[in-house]
C-alpha cells in the first residue's frame, strides 16, 4: 500500500517560545560582553557588578535554552527563531559555565 501525500495549505507563524528564546540568547550574550567590558574598565575590581551581570546572564541563558526547545513542540510553526534561540542560548549558556568553572 502506497503511502497518501498529504498537504496542508495552512500559513505558517513563528513561534513565540522561539522568539522569546532569541531575545533572551541576545540579552545574556549582551550581560557576557558588559561584564567583560565592565572588569576590563575597572581593572579586575568589578567584583558585585560582575556577579550581577553573571547570575542575570546565567538565568537569561538558561530559561532562553528552555524555552527555545520547547518552541520545537508547537504546532503549525517556521522552526527558523526555535533553532537560532537554542543554539544561541546554548553557546552563550556554555561560556558562563567555563566562566564559573574556572573562577574568573
Amino acid at each position: 500500500m502506497a503511502k497518501r501525500m498529504m498537504y496542508s495549505f495552512e500559513e505558517k507563524k513563528h513561534s513565540g517560545n522561539g522568539i522569546i528564546a532569541t531575545i533572551m540568547g541576545s540579552i545574556s550574550l549582551l550581560f557576557l560582553l558588559a561584564m567583560i567590558y565592565a572588569s576590563y574598565y575597572m581593572r579586575g575590581d568589578a567584583g558585585l557588578y560582575a556577579g550581577a551581570f553573571g547570575v542575570c546572564g546565567l538565568m537569561f541563558s538558561l530559561t532562553g535554552f528552555i524555552l527555545g526547545i520547547s518552541g520545537f513542540s508547537e504546532k503549525n510553526i517556521k522552526y527558523k527563531y526555535p533553532k537560532i534561540g537554542s543554539v544561541l542560548s546554548g553557546v552563550v549558556f556554555v561560556a558562563w559555565l567555563g566562566l564559573y568553572l574556572i573562577g574568573v
